[in-house]
């Protein structure tokens, strides 16, 4: 039953199941690469796989703190 229930909110709203499933989806990855950047060692050279994983992280920071409010903000005036 739960998962009947789980499918159904997903049919109902894809777009945030889609949205929520790359955020855990790109969440596991930036662990990932936060782990291999510390294997490769300091962030004291330019470039590299660091400034992938901030630049990365930063924007994945922004889109659901400015982006998306700003978002949901314009939908609502468009609806209203």
């Amino acid at each position: 039953m739960v998962l009947a229930s789980f499918l159904a909110a997903v049919r109902s709203n894809p777009v945030a199941a889609a949205l929520e499933l790359g955020s855990l989806v790109l969440s596991f990855l930036l662990l990932l690469g936060v782990v291999a950047a510390l294997a490769t060692g300091s962030p004291g050279r330019p470039g590299g796989l660091w400034l992938v994983v901030v630049a990365v992280g930063a924007a994945f920071a922004c889109f659901w703190t400015v982006g998306w409010p700003l978002l949901e903000r314009l939908r609502e005036r468009i609806a209203a």
